[in-house]
C-alpha cells in the first residue's frame, strides 16, 4: 500500500502534484504548531496557524487584503512583463553579436552585482511615491535573470542541429525559429521563474519605503505594531503568489518544450 502510494507521488500527473503539495503543507503546519507549543511560546515571535487564519479572515473582512492586493498586483503586473520582454530581447542581441556581448556583458554583470534593493530609497526620492518608483525597481530586479538565461540558452543550442538545418539550405531566420530559439526556451522560462521570485522581493521592498498600500506596506505596518499574525498572513500570501507563478511557468515550459519531458 505505502509502496504504491509512494509510486503515485512520484508521478508527474496533476493529481500527484496536488497530493505532494497537500502533504508538504500539512507537514509544515504540524511542525509550526509544535514549535508554538514547545519551543517558541512568545506570541511576538511566532503565533500558531489558527491565529494566522483568524488574521487572514479579519483582513479579508475589513477589505484591507483586497486593497493591498490591488496595489501589489498592479505594480507587478505592469512591470514584470516589461522586464521579461526587455530581458529576452537583450539576451537575443547579446547572443547574436559577439562584439556587443563583449562590450555590454561586463557592464551588465556589474549592474547585476549592484544591490538594487538597497538603492530603493534613492528611487523613491527620484521618482516619488507611487507606481513609477515601484515599476522601475521591480524592472531592474527582475530583468537580469532573463537576460542571462536567454543568452546562455541561445549559445547552448546544439551545433549539430544547427548544421543539419543549414545543410537543408535553411536561412538564418529559419535556423533561429526552428532550432536555436526552441532549444533556448527551457532556459528562458527558467530565468522567468527566477525573475518572478525576485520581482516579488523587489515589490515588497519598494512598498516598504514608498507606498501607502500593498503587501509590503502591510508587512511593514504589522511589524511596527508587533502584529505577528497579520505579518505572517501577508508573508504566506506572497509565498502563495510565488508558488502559483512558478507552477504556471513550469506548465508553460512543458507546453512550449514538450520534448524536455519525453
Amino acid at each position: 500500500m505505502w509502496r504504491s502510494f509512494y509510486d503515485y507521488l512520484n508521478q508527474d500527473s496533476t493529481g500527484a502534484g496536488i497530493a505532494r503539495l497537500v502533504i508538504s503543507t500539512l507537514f509544515v503546519l504540524a511542525v509550526w504548531q509544535v514549535l508554538t507549543m514547545t519551543i517558541v511560546q512568545n506570541r511576538m515571535l511566532l503565533v500558531p496557524p489558527r491565529e494566522v487564519l483568524q488574521a487572514f479572515g479579519r483582513e479579508i473582512g475589513s477589505g484591507a487584503m483586497w486593497k493591498n492586493a490591488v496595489a501589489t498586483v498592479m505594480a507587478v503586473g505592469t512591470s514584470f512583463p516589461v522586464a521579461v520582454a526587455i530581458g529576452v530581447i537583450t539576451g537575443l542581441i547579446l547572443a547574436s553579436n559577439r562584439v556587443v556581448s563583449l562590450m555590454v556583458g561586463p557592464l551588465l554583470s556589474a549592474l547585476n552585482s549592484v544591490p538594487i534593493i538597497a538603492l530603493a530609497p534613492l528611487f523613491i526620492a527620484w521618482l516619488g511615491l507611487g507606481l513609477t518608483s515601484k515599476f522601475v525597481l521591480v524592472l531592474l530586479v527582475a530583468v537580469f535573470p532573463v537576460i542571462v538565461t536567454t543568452e546562455a540558452g541561445l549559445r547552448a543550442a546544439d551545433k549539430n542541429l544547427i548544421e543539419a538545418a543549414k545543410s537543408f539550405n535553411a536561412t538564418p531566420l529559419q535556423v533561429f525559429a526552428t532550432v536555436t530559439f526552441p532549444y533556448a526556451l527551457p532556459f528562458i522560462v527558467s530565468g522567468v521563474r527566477v525573475a518572478w521570485a525576485r520581482a516579488l522581493v523587489g515589490i515588497v521592498v519598494a512598498e516598504f519605503f514608498g507606498s501607502f498600500a500593498g503587501f509590503g506596506f502591510a508587512v511593514m505596518a504589522a511589524g511596527q505594531t508587533f502584529d505577528t499574525a497579520t505579518l505572517l498572513t501577508y508573508v504566506i500570501v506572497l509565498g502563495a503568489m510565488g508558488l502559483v507563478g512558478s507552477m504556471i511557468f513550469q506548465s508553460l515550459e512543458t507546453r512550449l518544450a514538450p520534448w524536455r519531458n519525453a
